[in-house]
């Protein structure tokens, strides 16, 4: 049969890979066009103008298919290439030769998310409980719980016990190899203990806001939304939207 061949197996392997490459780049050409067009749209006073530029953003960003098709294997190379620089810049990299504290933030990083996207989930679901405010709290209360519940299984009890106190002695920003900073903090660990140095962004510390504001009587609607603006923020030295 034709496919036995070994010439004929590689040109259908060049076949695929160069559909896949051109599939990746007409979806990322796209993409960034549609973004660059939203990101104008209000600078145009008329559907005319819009569509004009429309073109020529789609211009801009069309791909050289006769690249992909002189070397499918090199455009697919560089594809990933270009894909993991992306990664890198905004701190995705999961390479495995990470040090395990590298490997613990980018896990508590991601517990942290979806804490934050769990409580905007709930919100989104007591929406229908607007006009009984008593539901409307008891279903936020429900939906605070399971996240704190989230939050302790991420959480290092002694570093929880150093922020439960609430003093924080300096505030620095240590570069990484990829991504934003990490914040660390100086904090008094208490009596007979030297301060201990913590990560800002951390479980712990967003266990031990929920506590003092509970401790403190505030109702559990205000700690949501407390919780979920300080979980919407990295780092308190700069504007760092998660």
């Amino acid at each position: 049969m034709g496919l036995d061949r070994p010439h004929a197996r590689e040109q259908l392997e060049l076949e695929l890979v160069r559909e896949v490459v051109l599939a990746r780049r007409r979806l990322d050409s796209m993409v960034l066009a549609a973004l660059t067009l939203g990101a104008e749209l209000l600078d145009h006073t008329s559907e005319r103008a819009a569509a004009t530029r429309a073109v020529q953003i789609l211009e801009q960003y069309a791909i050289d298919e006769t690249e992909v098709a002189r070397d499918p294997r090199g455009a697919l190379r560089a594809d990933m290439a270009r894909d993991h620089e992306r990664a890198c810049r905004i701190g995705l990299n999961t390479a495995s030769n990470g040090s395990e504290q590298d490997r613990r933030r980018r896990r508590q990083t991601a517990l942290l998310c979806e804490v934050r996207a769990d409580l905007l989930d709930v919100i989104r679901k007591c929406r229908k409980f607007r006009l009984d405010r008593v539901a409307f709290a008891d279903e936020i209360a429900q939906g605070l719980c399971a996240a704190t519940d989230k939050l302790v299984v991420g959480a290092d009890m002694e570093t929880y016990r150093a922020w439960q106190r609430g003093i924080i002695l300096k505030l620095i920003e240590e570069p990484v190899p990829f991504g934003p900073p990490r914040v660390m903090a100086t904090v008094d660990a208490g009596p007979d203990r030297g301060p201990l140095t913590v990560e800002w962004d951390s479980c712990e510390r967003r266990l031990a806001l929920v506590a003092r504001l509970a401790r403190a009587g505030i109702p559990p609607v205000v700690i949501c939304d407390r919780l979920l603006a300080d979980l919407s923020v990295s780092s308190p030295l700069r504007y760092s939207l998660r």
